[in-house]
């Protein structure tokens, strides 16, 4: 055993309170785990993403969660890229996908959000226990001398993060009533969710390959098309990492060429002189019109409004396509889910096409 060094329950406590080894161990058990469960039927997309995500929380994030509730506000940024390596992982999708996108799609918090709820769980429960017990005590000798401006780090960190999710007088009051103590976890979700999805909408801002994404969604919350085949598309559909000439136009094909403007990202499949965004392809490129179909016959039956080749002559009409094909306009989670089978097929066959098209017949990387 190092010198200033001791172990407790599996927490290497260095002098000053440093866990830095106990983090780089735990960051390697974690990177472990991870790779193991990849073999498990991740590789080859058997196992669907429920299930992904499951194994996800019972063996790899338990891991990095561990002594979350006393090792305090740290900065942890390899926890962070575990997740989202995983979150790649499970999606299949490539490492160039944004984080935004990958927690987004899955419904996840930071490893932050996830040790700030551990830790207030943990206290909620050190306030409520009979003050017989030693760690209530400790507790109260803690607190005590950080309201009396001396230093006790722990505390510090609990009332500053009381503070930022608005629960300043739960800390004030040092304790639960009967009532908050039923609630306290899901009071606690609430606050977090609530935080955790302000930082996200606040990360996406600016990023231009989050132009589409930023109109499908605003919530953290699981997508339920993961489940279904081909949903890679989707993903990088929705998620901005895909083929498309909007995507690729913001990269040097070789380094003789240019960024292109925006503007210059013409759709070079139909010749339209428009650009080929997300929506081009999927409201209104004349090459896939025959596979487009099928696809706006399910949206005519679903959502029993105007022809869609009518709605689709607007803006707004554009738009409200989008967001039922690919996005969460649809309450109905029956139509909702035709929509987005119907648009998932045809995301898969017309990129396959526009694919064929573009080794076939065009000499440029598009």
């Amino acid at each position: 055993m190092e010198k200033h060094l001791s172990k407790y329950l599996g927490v290497e406590l260095c002098k000053g309170l440093n866990f830095k080894l106990f983090k780089d161990r735990k960051v390697k058990e974690a990177r472990q785990r991870m790779m193991r469960v990849w073999a498990m039927g991740m590789r080859g997309g058997q196992m669907p993403v429920k299930q992904c995500v499951n194994v996800w929380k019972t063996l790899v994030r338990p891991v990095l969660e561990y002594g979350a509730a006393v090792i305090g506000d740290v900065k942890w940024q390899e926890a962070e890229q575990i997740q989202r390596r995983m979150g790649k992982m499970i999606l299949r999708c490539s490492e160039k996908m944004t984080n935004e996108v990958v927690l987004g799609e899955l419904g996840w918090w930071s490893m932050k959000g996830r040790r700030d709820l551990v830790r207030l769980l943990f206290w909620g429960k050190v306030v409520g226990m009979s003050h017989s017990r030693l760690v209530h005590h400790l507790y109260s000798v803690s607190r005590a001398q950080y309201q009396a401006g001396k230093q006790s780090k722990w505390c510090k960190e609990v009332h500053a993060l009381l503070q930022s999710i608005g629960l300043e007088h739960v800390w004030s009051q040092d304790g639960l009533s009967e009532e908050e103590s039923k609630l306290w976890h899901a009071t606690l979700q609430a606050k977090i969710q609530h935080r955790e999805e302000e930082a996200w909408r606040k990360a996406m801002q600016g990023k231009p390959k989050l132009r589409t994404y930023r109109l499908l969604k605003d919530r953290l919350c699981f997508e339920d098309y993961l489940d279904v085949r081909a949903r890679e598309t989707m993903t990088r559909l929705r998620g901005g990492t895909n083929e498309l000439r909007i995507e690729k136009g913001r990269h040097r094909a070789t380094n003789r060429d240019h960024i292109l403007h925006e503007s210059e990202r013409v759709c070079l499949i139909c010749a339209s002189g428009e650009v080929e965004d997300e929506r081009h392809f999927l409201i209104d490129c004349a090459e896939y019109e025959d596979l487009r179909e099928t696809m706006f016959d399910v949206v005519d039956e679903k959502m029993k409004e105007d022809c869609a080749k009518e709605v689709r002559k607007e803006e707004q009409g554009k738009q409200r396509l989008m967001d039922a094909l690919i996005g969460r306009a649809v309450a109905d989670k029956s139509a909702a889910v035709g929509l987005r089978n119907a648009a998932m097929t045809f995301c898969k066959r017309a990129m396959k096409r526009r694919n064929d098209i573009v080794t076939r017949y065009l000499d440029q990387k598009t």
